[in-house]
């Protein structure tokens, strides 16, 4: 019966969390707050990600180095051509696991299709 509960959780778990979030160090300019990693799983495309990430303030793309960079919700993005992002300034796994469900949101239209 024990193991039946367990198995459970870990299920709810998955629902729940659906990005892999590596907390992987301390903020060094934001005492309190991470930096994390996550992915999409799936390759963004440059020219539609710099197109949408164009309308956010401050923001830098770059299609030839595969990279995007720009704040929002006092977080700081790094988004990668390969799908890789890096989050900073969170303050755990499940404030980067809701930055992860906005960015998609905003960004989906540049995801390559599976």
């Amino acid at each position: 019966m024990k193991k039946e509960i367990i198995y459970r959780i870990e299920a709810l778990f998955l629902v729940v969390a659906p990005y892999e979030i590596i907390i992987t160090r301390p903020c060094t300019d934001v005492p309190g707050k991470f930096i994390a990693e996550s992915t999409f799983g799936r390759k963004f495309d440059m020219n539609r990600l710099c197109e949408l990430v164009k309308s956010i303030d401050g923001a830098k793309c770059s299609e030839s180095l595969g990279v995007a960079k720009f704040d929002y919700k006092d977080r700081t993005f790094i988004l990668y051509k390969s799908g890789r992002i890096d989050l900073r300034k969170v303050k755990d796994a499940e404030d980067a696991d809701i930055a992860m469900q906005e960015i998609e949101a905003m960004f989906s239209d540049a995801l390559e299709q599976r």
